[in-house]
């Protein structure tokens, strides 16, 4: 067996009817990167997500509609 630690990016957006208040949305990626910085610039170019403040990644979704 082998096993692997990854990072993981969540959406920080607010959303009222999740149990925990929180959309739950992640991104990673396939190839291992040695940072946070190196993920969200990945994530951030490859896939649409937005960092509007150093405490908060959006994700697409959650961006489309509003939620900041």
């Amino acid at each position: 067996m082998t096993a692997d630690a990854y990072l993981v990016i969540r959406c920080d957006a607010d959303k009222p009817a999740e149990t925990d208040g929180r959309c739950g949305s992640e991104a990673s990626w396939p190839v291992r990167v040695e940072n946070h910085t190196e993920l969200r610039r990945l994530i951030r170019d490859q896939h649409g997500w937005h960092r509007p403040r150093p405490d908060r990644d959006i994700c697409p979704d959650c961006w489309k509609e509003g939620r900041r």
